[in-house]
Formats: structure tokens, C-alpha cells, sequence
């Protein structure tokens, strides 16, 4: 019985400890959301902004994905098929936002600064959606 107690108390702490780690998360991606709204609201380097953003989110995600794989009991060859999966895919659309870029600015041979900041808001997307999916797998 003791032993049942036990366990029943680390499965407790394990459940709460991922969902503290959900929320958490939900906090800092809504913090580097607004901050970077208030940035942009300033209308002053908004390329930079933008970039950073989209960089922030990618080393949030890297933390997200890794605490998840340590926390987690899940079926771990799963998450990384699923994760590889999704830089593959990720790789090739951003490389796609860029081609685009660069082909519809051909004739002006340099990249308007606002388009740059469009194409680092559309990658921030992509990276911000990942990191939604993610968070959520902490209550699966």
C-alpha cells in the first residue's frame, strides 16, 4: 500500500508539473507577443523587431520541444518523426516566402524593407503555430 501511495503521489506531481510547465509556456508566448506588438506599435525598427520575434520564437520552441521530450511519457520515436517532419516542411516554406520574395523584387535588385518584415512575420507564424502544438501536447 505504501508503495501505491507513492506512486500515486509522483503521478500527481508529474501531472501538475506539466501543467505548470503549459501554462508557463502560454505566459511567455503571450509576453513575447505583446512586447512584440508594443515594439511594432512604435513603428521604429520594425524589420528588426520582426526578425527578432521570429528568432525568439524558434529558440522558445527548441525549449518547449526538449522539455516536452524530458517531461514527458510519451512515445519519444514520435515526437521526433513528428518534429523532423515539421522542420522539413517548415525549411521548404520559408525557403518558399523567400524565393517569392526575391523573384516578385527581381527588377529593383534589393528587397524593400517592409516586404523583409512581412516574410519574417509570415516565418514567425509558422514557428508560433508549432509552439501552439506543442504546449498542447503537454496535456495529452
Amino acid at each position: 500500500m505504501n508503495k501505491m501511495k507513492i506512486y500515486l503521489l509522483l503521478l500527481t506531481l508529474i501531472t501538475l508539473s506539466c501543467t505548470a510547465q503549459k501554462n508557463n509556456y502560454d505566459n511567455l508566448l503571450r509576453e513575447l507577443d505583446i512586447n512584440n506588438q508594443l515594439k511594432l506599435d512604435t513603428g521604429k525598427f520594425m524589420l528588426e523587431t520582426e526578425r527578432e520575434y521570429a528568432m525568439k520564437l524558434d529558440s522558445l520552441m527548441k525549449v518547449i520541444y526538449n522539455n516536452l521530450f524530458d517531461l514527458k511519457k510519451i512515445k519519444k520515436e514520435n515526437l521526433v518523426t513528428e518534429q523532423n517532419e515539421w522542420n522539413l516542411q517548415n525549411k521548404l516554406k520559408i525557403k518558399n516566402i523567400w524565393e517569392t520574395l526575391k523573384k516578385s523584387n527581381n527588377e529593383l535588385g534589393i528587397i524593400p524593407n517592409d516586404e523583409k518584415m512581412f516574410a519574417y512575420q509570415e516565418q514567425a507564424e509558422l514557428t508560433r503555430k508549432r509552439i501552439l502544438e506543442l504546449i498542447d501536447k503537454f496535456n495529452d
